[in-house]
């Protein structure tokens, strides 16, 4: 992540002028460093470490910034000129029909948007939730339910609009 360079988007800019989408302090002095220059690594701000990675999310997950094209994060593998095999579609009879397997890289990038979310907009309540329940799901069925639950939360903090936007990242995760 430290070799990225974010850009503010249009919405960032008029976020800057207008201060119209709440955002808090911290992620405010973030946005403000963020310049389409600087790497992450160069920014001057009070968050650090995973809380730096969950700033700059919710930022990019708010459309207020974008990743600079080009740009790469140190922990990014090498490029290979060997072109990756396709992971192999996990076949399981036990499944009703419509039904299908989450791999567990999907799982992984799930349980981060729902780990950021609970950080953010629920501050924490889904923690036990998050290292329990979680983690056992399967299949398509269980995530549902799981959706479902954590859609439920956001929705009694007032945070609908946000579920909408992370759930079209999880149906892209998905699908993709």
């Amino acid at each position: 992540m430290q070799g990225v360079v974010y850009r503010k988007t249009q919405q960032g800019l008029e976020e800057m002028i207008n201060r119209s989408s709440g955002i808090s302090v911290k992620l405010r002095q973030l946005l403000i460093q963020i310049d389409g220059i600087k790497p992450v690594a160069s920014l001057v701000t009070p968050l650090e470490g995973r809380e730096l990675v969950q700033g700059l999310m919710a930022l990019e997950w708010d459309a207020l910034i974008e990743k600079v094209p080009g740009s790469v994060a140190t922990f990014a593998p090498a490029p290979s000129n060997t072109p990756a095999a396709a992971p192999a579609p996990v076949a399981s009879p036990a499944l009703p029909a419509g039904v299908q397997a989450v791999s567990s890289g999907q799982l992984a990038r799930i349980q981060h948007i729902l780990y950021v979310t609970n950080r953010t907009h629920l501050t924490g309540e889904l923690d036990e939730w998050l290292e329990t329940v979680v983690p056992r799901v399967k299949d398509t069925q269980a995530l549902g339910d799981c959706l479902d639950h954590w859609e439920r939360r956001m929705n009694a903090k007032g945070q609908s609009g946000m579920a909408r936007t992370y759930k079209a990242q999880i149906i892209a995760i998905l699908q993709g």
